[in-house]
């Protein structure tokens, strides 16, 4: 049986408070990788691109208001289905504390066989599929 799905109402608000944040502090750690990071000219892509003579990818980023201090308090990490679009191309993806100073990264290449689930949440009482991220397959960092 197929149930409908339902998607998180985009917030203008919390996009303006948080996306160009997010954007910067990946910035800062991938630019210490070695890393030239920009962002495309598409704004419906990914947040940003990385680049080196030898590797190429996007990079997708968020903010956890819920994730406040520097050890990730969850068993799984949460990434919305509707974010599946970023598949298609090899992305790490980047999803901040809210103070910026921790993320949890992982590749969509590792998750992409994962199977998305219903999770109601504070958003979307019914219908919003996250994929449930097992630890193992994310790297915590510390900018």
């Amino acid at each position: 049986m197929s149930h409908k799905e339902t998607r998180k109402a985009f917030c203008k608000d919390l996009h303006k408070a948080y996306d160009q944040l997010a954007k910067e502090a990946s910035t800062k750690h991938l630019t210490s990788l070695g890393f030239n990071v920009m962002e495309p000219e598409n704004i419906y892509i990914q947040d940003l691109i990385a680049e080196r003579e030898d590797l190429s990818f996007m990079v997708e980023t968020e903010v956890k208001l819920v994730w406040r201090g520097d050890v990730f308090p969850y068993n799984t990490v949460q990434l919305p289905k509707r974010k599946e679009k970023f598949f298609i191309k090899e992305t790490l993806f980047y999803i901040w504390n809210k103070p910026l100073t921790h993320a949890a990264t992982f590749w969509s290449p590792n998750i992409k066989h994962l199977e998305p689930i219903e999770v109601q949440n504070k958003y979307v009482s019914k219908g919003e599929f996250f994929y449930q991220i097992p630890i193992d397959l994310v790297k915590f960092i510390k900018l």
